[in-house]
């Protein structure tokens, strides 16, 4: 199944963690918004493939945009 990582919160992306191809455990961060000087960790929420990252370092995102796919296994 695949699932779609939205962004809890608005913000800009502060750091990209994982990459396209990447094995991903349940929770493992894929990136790091910063908002308001806070740096919330966007997770993956099932262990899978991350198959596309839909977000650059220092770009901005609003709450609930799309951050990455994730193909569960």
């Amino acid at each position: 199944m695949v699932y779609k990582v939205k962004s809890h919160v608005a913000g800009q992306v502060w750091k990209t963690v994982a990459k396209v191809g990447d094995q991903l455990a349940a929770d493992d961060v894929i990136a790091i918004v910063e908002c308001m000087k806070m740096e919330i960790p966007v997770v993956a929420p099932v262990a899978g493939t991350l198959v596309e990252l839909c977000v650059a370092e220092e770009d901005i995102v609003a709450e609930d945009q799309d951050i990455a796919v994730v193909q569960g296994v």
